[in-house]
């Protein structure tokens, strides 16, 4: 890691690396607000996502970047059968305006997720290193 990677993540850990960390460890379903979702249709809403890995992204300027199952809320992109969500997303941490677990329901403190679908164990092509994800 150079002094670049450096700086970033202790620059983006004010944002939520602990919080991110928790949810991945601990499988949070978690409410994300992300740059410019105020733009785009739905806008208003939260996303819903399901966290499950965090690492550095590739590049010639990693960012430190979460992979999660986004199960609805505002999003561009659509999958190859042109449905937006449910699907895999990759989220820098820079861009992420709030991230927070969704609360849960009686004794659970927060609402949690089993193996989404699809979901990669081995590592994630979009990452140059990974630095922790779920354990199913």
């Amino acid at each position: 890691m150079n002094l670049v990677d450096s700086l970033t993540i202790l620059i983006t850990e004010g944002v939520a690396n602990s919080a991110i960390k928790d949810a991945i460890t601990n499988k949070h379903v978690c409410h994300l607000r992300y740059m410019n979702d105020d733009k785009l249709p739905r806008g208003s809403e939260h996303r819903v996502i399901q966290p499950v890995a965090y690492g550095m992204s590739n590049g010639k300027k990693p960012n430190p970047v979460v992979r999660a199952y986004q199960t609805s809320g505002p999003s561009l992109k659509v999958n190859e059968k042109g449905v937006p969500l449910p699907d895999w997303r990759l989220f820098r941490v820079d861009r992420m305006n709030s991230f927070t677990p969704v609360s849960g329901e009686g004794d659970e403190i927060f609402k949690t997720f089993t193996e989404p679908p699809m979901y990669n164990k081995v590592g994630d092509k979009s990452m140059s290193r990974m630095d922790y994800n779920s354990k199913f």
